[in-house]
């Protein structure tokens, strides 16, 4: 989780009171953030991801000072009309642009060194390592409207941020810091995007370098925002984010046109609010405790809503444009929770008579990953959601009916996986420049369909492992799985030849129990190291979890 620095006095300044260390260090953990530590006048806090609001010291001090009652309420923040625009070409791939214009900026060094981390965590945690989002800041006085947005070929030049010559794309992921960090993510691209200026001079390569053209000085007043990104609605939270930040400081927000190629026109950024209702029976059933509408919305004006009373129970709650983690009521109930203050809840015993334990699955599970961590294995945890692009077409194999979203917001994770190993070559995809050897596994679930279950579909535990080196192969592979069976006492099996089309015919192998396939490995097909964009060999492995517990159990107890 993301930690970010912070300077008392700036702090202080922004919450409007000046507060002792040691009161910050008392107070600041109960609004949800981790106390990492202090030095001289500066101190240091984890924020949790859910709050990317709180990792700025301006959006961490309005949350402090709603907190502390010295400022409650919403904060709204307006954003006026301008004639300032954005052209957007038919960019694949980072098809969505936001932006924005601030005004009036004072760049003092606390403000440059809170923006400038701001961005980069944003761009880490919210973007996804920028690829899911990625964040331009640009002197305004510099750019000649309308910007454009489009794509150029790798041999296109402009004089990258920090540099001093012109280099081409191709030189700038290959020769620069940001481009060595970040090119995995145009890989596979013809044209790189590029944001250039009405006079044809560059202001970006998103999502990985800024030109030196457009760079921010100790002279800047006023900057230009621009936000490229894979997901609209990250975009514009994001955005909004950086517009609070600044407004926070003194500057004045206006908004950007942004015209695509479609003829679709949209005026960014979107600073209203949003309406949830909360009941307050809810609240005091979910909390447990006894709560009037009155102190419910006392709770939630020290979070930063507004809320009222619309009709007997209900409150009607106003949610600012930067609090892009209230989804669901019980959000705002966890809120109330925070405010309330979790050191007044009374402890209280259960009056229930069962003993609880460790699932017995759970226990086998937790057991399986240390061996494998022994055997020198790294651990991933990856999403349960995926798409079929990558649990068939990648693998190369023919698609069949799964689990699939319901109105699913994007392409990227819009059906259940039903196996795990995609879920490894895409860690090992998204890892290509890291250095090798890469082994690694997980232990996750998997979801199938299956017609005798209440719900139509079943969660099944699995393992997966990959191998990824230079010398990786189907024996290497053999001799682990083979030796992760022995370490579990189950030397009763049989190996069979597999003929799954994602490993190399003649080079992959299963594990049959009592008729059933428990374990399946062999070497990563060519076709599917291609279709990843992986030049290392590598073999993979995949076993049913919750099977392979049945052996050890009956083993154990025979024992």
């Amino acid at each position: 989780m993301p930690v970010i620095a912070v300077n008392r006095k700036d702090f202080c300044q922004l919450v409007g009171r000046d507060i002792p260390m040691q009161t910050i260090e008392e107070r600041i953990p109960m609004l949800g953030v981790a106390w990492e530590g202090s030095e001289s006048d500066n101190f240091e806090v984890e924020v949790f991801p859910n709050r990317p609001d709180m990792l700025s010291v301006e959006g961490l001090a309005r949350a402090f000072s709603s907190f502390i009652n010295i400022k409650t309420g919403i904060r709204n923040y307006k954003a006026e009309q301008s004639e300032y625009m954005v052209k957007v070409d038919e960019v694949a791939a980072r098809p969505y642009f936001v932006s924005c214009v601030i005004k009036n900026v004072d760049f003092s060094d606390d403000f440059i060194k809170s923006i400038i981390q701001l961005q980069e965590k944003l761009m880490l945690t919210h973007g996804r390592k920028r690829k899911k989002v990625a964040i331009g800041l640009h002197d305004l006085k510099k750019i000649n409207f309308p910007v454009l947005y489009t794509t150029e070929k790798p041999s296109f030049k402009f004089i990258p941020l920090e540099g001093e010559r012109e280099m081409t794309m191709e030189e700038i992921l290959k020769e620069t810091t940001k481009g060595k960090d970040y090119s995995w993510i145009l890989e596979g691209m013809k044209e790189y995007p590029l944001l250039i200026d009405a006079t044809g001079k560059v202001l970006s390569m998103p999502p990985i370098i800024n030109s030196e053209y457009t760079k921010l000085d100790t002279t800047t007043k006023d900057v230009f925002i621009d936000i490229t990104a894979l997901d609209e609605k990250a975009a514009n939270e994001v955005l909004n984010i950086l517009a609070a930040a600044f407004a926070d400081r003194g500057g004045k927000i206006f908004k950007v046109k942004v015209k695509y190629s479609d003829n679709r026109t949209i005026y960014t950024p979107d600073l209203s609010t949003r309406i949830m209702n909360l009941e307050i029976a809810y609240v005091n059933k979910m909390l447990g405790i006894k709560l009037t509408a009155t102190e419910v919305i006392e709770c939630l004006k020290r979070m930063g809503f507004d809320a009222t009373e619309i009709r007997k129970g209900t409150l009607e709650v106003v949610i600012p444009c930067y609090r892009t983690d209230i989804m669901h009521a019980f959000d705002l109930v966890e809120d109330v929770a925070i405010a309330y203050g979790y050191d007044n809840f009374e402890i209280e015993t259960p009056n229930i008579s069962t003993i609880g334990e460790e699932n017995p699955l759970e226990v086998f599970s937790t057991k399986l990953r240390s061996m494998l961590i022994g055997y020198g294995l790294q651990e991933t945890l990856t999403f349960i959601l995926s798409n079929k692009d990558n649990l068939f077409t990648k693998m190369n194999l023919p698609e069949e009916e799964i689990a699939e979203i319901a109105n699913s917001k994007t392409n990227e994770y819009n059906v259940v996986r039903n196996w795990l190993l995609p879920s490894m070559m895409e860690v090992l995809a998204r890892n290509k420049h890291n250095e090798y050897p890469q082994n690694i596994f997980e232990v996750g679930d998997v979801v199938e369909l299956d017609e005798k279950d209440d719900t139509g579909a079943r969660t099944i535990r699995k393992l997966a492992i990959a191998l990824c080196h230079g010398k990786a192969n189907f024996s290497e592979m053999k001799s682990l799985v083979e030796s992760l069976f022995k370490n579990l006492g189950i030397e009763k099996y049989d190996l069979q030849e597999c003929e799954k089309q994602t490993f190399i015919p003649g080079r992959a192998a299963k594990i049959v129990i009592q008729g059933r396939d428990i374990a399946e490995f062999g070497e990563i097909h060519p076709l599917v190291l291609e279709k990843w964009g992986l030049e290392m060999p590598t073999a993979g492995c995949e076993i049913n979890v919750e099977w392979l517990f049945e052996q050890y159990f009956r083993k154990s107890s025979l024992n």
